[in-house]
């Protein structure tokens, strides 16, 4: 079994719209070996069904009842290894199903941890459809530099 570098993680709840558009930029990555897990909280808007009839290379997750974020998140953690003693990928992404993410979004995260080997979180900058600075991201700038993870929908 090949383990890709990046195992990337989608909680979601009721976000179909926005969760196809988030998978279509997950997909449109080059340069870096991935595999993605959608961790479905009991959705009642055929998310759920649009990630098995749209994305089939997903992995899903399809809990029974809102499990919350964290609860949820550590499932799709869980699903490729990491805490069991198993073989992981090397990095995990926990991914909001509200984002677009750019085509080499995942190869420059990657590249970024590869040459800190001492970090062990990095946040991307928020930029919102028009351009600007997500005024909810902490000012200190961004520890992964000119990667942009572009937010599409501020979620309730």
């Amino acid at each position: 079994m090949n383990i890709p570098d990046l195992a990337i993680v989608i909680v979601n709840w009721n976000t179909a719209d926005l969760l196809r558009a988030c998978l279509s930029s997950v997909y449109e990555n080059s340069g870096s070996a991935f595999a993605a897990c959608v961790v479905d909280n009991a959705s009642s808007d055929g998310s759920a069904d649009m990630v098995a009839a749209t994305f089939p290379q997903v992995r899903l997750i399809r809990n029974s009842s809102n499990t919350g974020f964290s609860r949820a998140s550590n499932a799709g953690l869980r699903s490729f290894g990491f805490g069991s003693g198993e073989a992981a990928p090397r990095y995990g992404l926990l991914l909001n199903p509200d984002t677009v993410v750019p085509p080499v979004a995942f190869s420059r995260m990657i590249d970024f941890f590869d040459m800190r080997p001492d970090a062990g979180a990095a946040g991307p900058k928020l930029i919102l459809p028009d351009g600007s600075l997500d005024p909810d991201q902490p000012s200190s700038g961004s520890a992964i530099g000119s990667l942009a993870i572009h937010r599409v929908h501020r979620l309730s």
